[in-house]
């Protein structure tokens, strides 16, 4: 995809990102400074990522988080003993609140304003994890590009750290779907073009409201490892998992009927020697 191309669709995203945070703001802001008052708490709450996040011993490790929106877990992440801990996103509003409740709790983040594909060479080899949570990867036009960026951020030995919706939840009916049958396969896995939308986004506080038009990406497991492997990685650690972090399928992982609805992906920079 040309770099044209790839604006265009990042603009417009901005456009309903910055119309939706607002409304993300009014549902979850008075819950998360409450959550934030207590030094002890944190948003993660998926085990397997705190099992992930143990085992990689993240004190003291300098953390990118891409994609960060209003930056509740990255302030998590600094709460859990992580060094020099960045936040970058499209989104002014959502910076603005990732700014507004680090000094409000005296939790040292940085937060950056940016479209990811336009991100200055200024934070290369800055840090030790790139870390890339629910709902980024969808919105990317193009994860060759994307990974790319991912590598040079990261200095040598450094990690990818991806906590994301499995894939193949995206053939299944969402929770607010009239279908009954929520295994049914209600959509292709495979999409050659992006998703063009105006449905709200307001996943937190359910308003339905007219969106600017947003472009949705499916991106196939393969699609993700092989963008990893193209821009210089080796996959370190692979993990499914039953549980629903996408906030659309918790009737399916209430089920219990044992289909992947995350994923957590570990892959390590490669390093190169001279000689």
């Amino acid at each position: 995809m040309n770099k044209s191309d790839i604006k265009k669709i990042t603009s417009a995203n901005k456009k309903a990102w910055n119309q939706v945070a607002p409304l993300h703001k009014a549902a979850a802001s008075e819950q998360l400074d409450k959550l934030f008052s207590d030094h002890n708490a944190t948003v993660q709450t998926d085990k397997e990522l705190i099992k992930v996040l143990d085992e990689i011993s993240i004190k003291g490790k300098d953390i990118v988080h891409l994609c960060c929106n209003n930056g509740s877990e990255l302030l998590s992440l600094k709460r859990m003993g992580a060094g020099r801990c960045m936040g970058i996103d499209i989104s002014e509003l959502a910076i603005e609140e990732g700014k507004r409740r680090s000094e409000q709790f005296d939790i040292d983040c940085e937060f950056i304003c940016s479209d990811i594909y336009e991100l200055s060479d200024d934070y290369n080899n800055s840090f030790d994890i790139v870390h890339v949570t629910a709902g980024c990867l969808g919105w990317l036009p193009d994860l060759n590009l994307f990974f790319g960026i991912c590598n040079r951020l990261l200095r040598q030995g450094g990690c990818v750290l991806i906590h994301e919706i499995h894939p193949f939840s995206e053939m299944l009916p969402f929770d607010n779907s009239d279908i009954d049958d929520r295994l049914r396969i209600v959509d292709s896995y495979f999409y050659s073009e992006p998703i063009v939308e105006t449905g709200s986004l307001d996943y937190i506080g359910n308003t339905d409201y007219e969106s600017e038009p947003q472009y949705w990406f499916v991106h196939t497991l393969s699609s993700i490892i092989m963008g990893l492997m193209n821009s210089g990685f080796n996959l370190h650690r692979f993990i499914e998992s039953p549980n629903d972090i996408s906030m659309s399928h918790a009737k399916v992982e209430k089920m219990k009927a044992g289909v992947p609805l995350s994923l957590i992906i570990q892959a390590q920079k490669q390093i190169y020697t001279s000689g």
